[in-house]
């Protein structure tokens, strides 16, 4: 498979400088390479630049490789980016170490530079065919629920209302009563043609609709809360986090458009 020629690298090492054959090669071959001289640089630099692939050297000052995979998969932001580390020092425990902590391969650094270069590339490859694959799989179970829940015009009505009334207490008990029905009938409804309860539901799309305030505008949070239905702003700071597993103002950071 084709990988694209503009992937971001992220080389990290303490000399990268040192590898000059390695880096001429990786700035001719792909559209960016960026730098990093320490494992914890190197944590920072792929939350915030988000490449397409690491990579670092084993032996990281004051960090050894595995660890620093370790932290790298501990963050959801970063979990999926694949790592190969590079080693003068090749020794099996190392290896097995990296391997086993989530590097994707283990490399010496006495190897031929073209085969590191084909070696990021396959690495590169399985990564869009597994993005590919996931992707397909989302759009087939989208399909296959579209297809197989009933249409139910009072559901339709419920999810409508609450897309227009975000701001306003929507309960199950309270929705019933609006729509004329139980508490338990319209959830028994929503779990039929939507898979979730009326709370799940109501919860997701406030969710949904803080996400895109948080990314789409300069809203301050604590308004973006009162917007989405939360009165308190603490409160929608602990939903968020449960939801996202990021605080509201993070995410914002790391996932901000241009306003």
């Amino acid at each position: 498979m084709h990988v694209s020629s503009d992937a971001h690298i992220l080389f990290i090492a303490p000399e990268p400088f040192g590898a000059t054959d390695l880096l001429v090669l990786l700035r001719t071959s792909f559209g960016r390479v960026s730098f990093a001289l320490d494992a914890q640089q190197g944590l920072a630099r792929c939350l915030s630049l988000r490449p397409d692939f690491v990579l670092s050297d084993y032996h990281l000052p004051r960090l050894r490789g595995d660890v620093f995979m370790r932290l790298l998969r501990a963050n959801p932001q970063t979990a999926a980016i694949p790592v190969v580390f590079l080693s003068a020092r090749s020794c099996a425990d190392s290896q097995l170490m990296a391997l086993r902590s989530g590097a994707r391969d283990f490399i010496d650094y006495r190897t031929n530079v073209q085969l590191v270069l084909e070696r990021i590339r396959l690495h590169l490859s399985l990564r869009e065919v597994q993005q590919e694959k996931a992707s397909r799989e989302y759009w087939r179970l989208l399909e296959r629920g579209k297809e197989s829940s009933p249409r139910t015009p009072l559901v339709e009505a419920v999810q409508q209302h609450v897309r227009d009334n975000l701001s306003e207490p929507l309960s199950a008990e309270n929705l019933a009563a609006l729509f004329g029905t139980s508490a338990r009938r319209l959830n028994a409804l929503f779990k039929t043609a939507c898979g979730v309860t009326v709370h799940d539901y109501v919860r997701s799309t406030r969710m949904g609709y803080a996400m895109h305030l948080l990314t789409h505008t300069d809203m301050a949070i604590i308004n973006v809360a009162v917007e989405s239905g939360y009165v308190n702003p603490a409160n929608f700071a602990t939903a968020f986090r449960q939801y996202s597993g990021l605080s509201p103002s993070v995410y914002r950071q790391c996932n901000r458009s241009n306003i």
